[in-house]
């Protein structure tokens, strides 16, 4: 019997579709484990998922004890203080935040030199139109005078007996009529240069012009009106009544004037103002006084800065102790 070459044994030949030997089985691949199913695979977002839908291309993968995107349970979410919240660091919820500050002037009142350097700087810088006005003042108020004076030279062309009334008295319903007109003119030569003041004190330059565009004409002259009356009879009494009165109404007319008050309430807002400032306001006014003492000496003519000056400088304590800022 011959041998085959190829198998010396005389083993028996195998049939390849029989399966091999174990060096045939180390040589066939090793099947690789099996790989879990879709529905197997977690689901981004933390439950199963049983459609087997892939997660959208991009989603973040999901934290551990958490859903993606999601601080977990009991981390404090959403913050409830410290400066996320906007509250404090360590307030409780509900704290309110804290108020913006206060618009307006928050210093001391005024100080008496700042409030005349004011007057002066503001008048000086603009003292024409307030010098024409003047002016105009003196003219309406020499024409006043020539027209009372030839009223006083025709009453006294008559021959009135001793027990006239008129004679003994020199009132006349003419002569009182002439005295309530020449009160509201003076009032309302007042009213015009506060209003001049006032448009300084705001950082206008008032012209000619500005300073007879006054509203609140009824009240200005009533609230006037009304503290003449006072005045007067508190200098009757005992001068310092009336002199205390002058001193409380200082701003009357500032405040009919830029505030619209009526004639009741603006006495009432001036007293009350002068009285919580008092100590400063009777300074300024006594300097005031003083100063134009001085503007007086030289024939009258420095009068025509220190009354505007004085305004002004009323004007800048004014608008101080309301609470705004003078410009």
């Amino acid at each position: 019997m011959t041998q085959d070459p190829a198998n010396p044994g005389d083993e028996p030949r195998r049939d390849p579709a029989e399966g091999g030997d174990g060096a045939d089985e180390a040589s066939s691949p090793t099947p690789s484990p099996a790989e879990p199913s879709p529905q197997d695979a977690p689901s981004p977002y933390g439950v199963p998922d049983d459609t087997g839908t892939p997660p959208p291309v991009g989603y973040p993968p999901p934290v551990a004890g958490a859903q993606a995107g999601y601080p977990p349970p009991g981390a404090g979410y959403p913050p409830t203080s410290g400066p996320e919240a906007g509250y404090p660091p360590g307030s409780a919820p509900g704290y309110p935040p804290p108020a913006a500050p206060a618009s307006g002037y928050t210093g001391p009142a005024f100080a008496v030199g700042e409030a005349i350097s004011y007057g002066w700087r503001t008048v000086t810088s603009n003292l024409g139109p307030w010098i024409l006005v003047a002016l105009i003042f003196i003219a309406v108020n020499v024409a006043w005078n020539l027209i009372t004076g030839s009223f006083d030279q025709f009453t006294e062309g008559y021959d009135f007996g001793d027990t006239n009334f008129v004679a003994v008295t020199g009132i006349t319903f003419t002569s009182v009529l002439l005295s309530v007109l020449g009160a509201i003119i003076g009032y309302l030569i007042t009213a015009f240069l506060t209003r001049g003041a006032l448009d300084e004190s705001a950082g206008r330059r008032p012209d000619v012009a500005a300073f007879f565009r006054v509203g609140n004409v009824v009240n200005v002259v009533l609230a006037a009106f009304l503290v003449t009356i006072l005045a007067t009879i508190g200098l009757v009494l005992c001068i310092l009544p009336g002199i205390a009165v002058v001193i409380f109404s200082a701003f009357v007319y500032y405040f009919t004037l830029d505030q619209g008050q009526d004639a009741i309430s603006a006495i009432r807002s001036s007293w009350s103002l002068v009285a919580k400032n008092f100590g400063s306001v009777f300074l300024l006014l006594l300097a005031l006084f003083g100063i134009n003492i001085l503007g007086a000496i030289p024939c009258g003519l420095g009068l025509f800065v220190t009354i505007p000056l004085s305004y002004v400088a009323v004007a800048f304590a004014y608008r101080r102790l309301v609470g705004q800022v003078p410009a």
